[in-house]
């Protein structure tokens, strides 16, 4: 942080602090009256970033793999070629994390302001939406969490480990918390 930024940033707490004195214990119901609200992981054993990283200008990377054909066979119409567009504007950071949640753990409702890539190491785990609506992963698959609210539940017997790669929106938090929906208690996720 530049110094002049942190001249203002340090300013601006001791005009805050005058204002809010003899203010404190208002400050303080609404705290835990927010905290109340918000939906804590429980039994997450491992919440470890493995690399992090910035990309100060756009991502921008259109991919195009072809499909190899045999020598006797021609190129079938249903067959797709695989692609790839992904683009930013803006800075972006990436991180990797490991995630090890146990039997019965979740992660609490969430969103993420950008695009979370993973796959479930070993284990399974139980995806909701903001509906509720749930959607099961076990080892080797894959899934994404976003923008919308979502939660997810380890709903074995065995620790579940999760490896995840984030690409979000530059010094944006990677998880912000959310209220849990109104069809919350159907899934064990409070």
């Amino acid at each position: 942080m530049k110094q002049q930024e942190l001249t203002r940033l340090t300013a601006g707490f001791s005009q805050l602090g005058k204002r809010i004195k003899g203010k404190i214990p208002i400050l303080a119901v609404l705290a835990i009256s927010i905290a109340a609200f918000a939906t804590p992981r429980f039994n997450v054993l491992v919440n470890q970033i493995l690399a992090m990283g910035t990309a100060s200008d756009d991502l921008k990377e259109n991919l195009k793999v072809g499909n190899a054909a045999s020598e006797d066979q021609e190129r079938d119409a249903e067959v797709q070629d695989w692609q790839l567009q992904l683009r930013t504007h803006g800075a972006t950071d990436f991180y990797s994390q490991k995630v090890v949640i146990a039997p019965g753990g979740y992660s609490g409702w969430h969103t993420h302001p950008g695009l979370l890539i993973g796959t479930v190491v070993s284990g399974a785990i139980d995806f909701y939406d903001a509906n509720c609506q749930k959607r099961s992963f076990t080892t080797g698959q894959v899934f994404t969490e976003s923008t919308q609210v979502h939660a997810i539940k380890n709903p074995g017997t065995v620790d579940t480990e999760l490896s995840a790669f984030y690409l979000i929106k530059h010094s944006e938090l990677r998880r912000i918390e959310a209220d849990a929906p109104s069809c919350a208690p159907t899934t064990g996720i409070p």
